[in-house]
């Protein structure tokens, strides 16, 4: 397998459809790669897709009838090592730009441990099993996955991964038809999965968890999970926007407050447990480890922002973000402000809390923005301080519309309207606030310095 040219084919693909370029390659045409596969079948667009763009995720059987074509075998089983494959190839290069690598992981199996074992363990350290009975072993890897282990395995992939938020719901059990009869251990990830359009459920609106998955189902969800524009949100999603609430004289943000409190300082230091006991409550915890562990402190707010279609206007949108009860209020505020600004920044993605690191966004108190033309990056220094070179650890590049390439533009082949300005309304309204911007930089040693221009963060120097 060559991952080498997987990560680029899955980059370009990504940096293509966020900045607004179409795509022209042509599609891969499944029903003539395969002899099993009927054209204008439900899943062949799935399935064209992942083949053009994602090579590796998908192989076909052996040639059984005799053409001399293989088989997609479009309804056979998954095993769980088979879906395990199929979801940590799809999440190759998530994995590499969270852990700052700069190779993709390693996939050849050592001596007596399933074929499977190296991708398991990727999507393991990312917590994509969490909620589930699974383990390395032939055993549990060779057993067939069920729609409802899917489901699990894919909602905490979107948020652990894809850095996703959760979706607001109002009585799912009026279009689920089978909803009373999931099991209370999978029901809030079918609602999630369901709700957020990677699955859609069977004709009669059923989602029937207990049967396995099969491979047209698979390419299906896969392709939904990575192309977020193929999804259509379930009507039970509630995507009412909040607004902020006029202030009241004097009123202080809760970050403004805690630095007044002496709770954190200028540097974004810690430098009393009162913070951790108001956000986490007790002082003696300093981050939340999974979204059951934060759940009685988190609140998920939907907010108005501006996005692009695929001309280039603008039009109103609504993105949900989840956060820390304690700056949830403020957190609508400085998005309302964001949306009203003459810029009308336009905002495809914004992630808050996540429980993959032990930082600011396990307080449910960071933001990202943009993450894909927003890059995280460390820049090194000539002596004379000018820039040697730059590193980038995740997203492909800054470029903001307006301004002259430099080397943080990375990847970027053109100026991008999703990369966030110095000088514009997205970094104002968050230190109106009173949070930081890391795009300013920070993190200074050894001659280098950090930048991560998609991140806002509770503490005054972003970090």
């Amino acid at each position: 397998m060559k991952f080498g040219k997987t990560i680029r084919r899955i980059a370009a693909l990504l940096l293509a459809a966020l900045t607004l370029c179409q795509i022209t390659a042509m599609a891969a045409s499944s029903s003539k790669m395969f002899s099993d596969v009927p054209n204008g079948v439900w899943y062949q667009a799935s399935l064209d897709k992942l083949l053009t763009y994602t090579p590796g995720i998908v192989s076909g059987k052996p040639d059984a009838d005799g053409d001399g074509k293989p088989e997609f075998d479009p309804n056979g089983i998954l095993t769980m090592g088979q879906f395990t494959k199929m979801l940590a190839i799809s999440g190759d290069e998530r994995f590499m730009q969270l852990s700052g690598n700069t190779a993709p992981y390693d996939p050849t199996a050592k001596s007596g441990e399933h074929w499977a074992a190296p991708y398991f363990r990727i999507l393991s350290k990312y917590k994509v099993y969490e909620g589930l009975d699974v383990s390395g072993n032939w055993a549990s890897l060779d057993a067939n996955i069920s729609r409802y282990q899917m489901a699990v395995m894919i909602i905490n992939f979107l948020v652990n991964v894809q850095w996703e938020n959760t979706v607001k719901v109002t009585s799912p059990e009026n279009v689920i038809t089978d909803y009373g009869a999931i099991p209370s251990a999978y029901r809030e990830a079918v609602v999630q999965v369901y709700g957020k359009g990677v699955i859609t459920g069977y004709s009669d609106g059923s989602f029937k968890g207990d049967e396995t998955l099969t491979r047209s189902q698979s390419v299906a969800v896969i392709q939904r999970l990575l192309w977020v524009g193929d999804r259509k949100l379930a009507s039970f999603v509630d995507t009412t926007v909040q607004t902020a609430a006029s202030k009241p004289s004097g009123y202080i943000p809760a970050a403004t407050q805690w630095l007044q409190n002496g709770w954190i300082d200028k540097y974004g230091s810690v430098k009393s447990s009162q913070l951790y006991a108001t956000l986490m409550g007790s002082a003696s915890k300093t981050h939340f480890t999974s979204a059951s562990d934060a759940a009685s402190y988190m609140k998920t707010v939907t907010v108005p922002v501006w996005q692009l279609n695929s001309k280039g206007v603008k039009y109103a949108s609504k993105l949900s973000i989840t956060v820390n009860k304690a700056v949830a209020e403020d957190i609508v505020s400085i998005f309302t402000e964001i949306y009203n600004s003459p810029e009308k920044f336009p905002i495809e993605s914004a992630g808050g809390a996540r429980y993959t690191d032990t930082m600011r966004h396990s307080w449910g108190c960071a933001i990202d923005i943009n993450a894909y033309q927003n890059a995280e990056c460390r820049a090194y220094y000539n002596s004379d301080g000018s820039t040697s070179k730059v590193v980038q650890t995740c997203g492909y590049g800054w470029w903001p519309a307006g301004t002259a390439k430099t080397l943080f533009a990375g990847s970027l082949s053109s100026a991008s309207a999703y990369s966030i300005p110095a000088g514009g309304s997205v970094v104002k309204a968050f230190k109106d606030y009173g949070w930081g911007w890391a795009g300013n930089g920070y993190s200074v040693r050894n001659g280098s310095q950090k930048f991560d221009y998609m991140h806002f963060s509770v503490l005054p120097n972003g970090g």
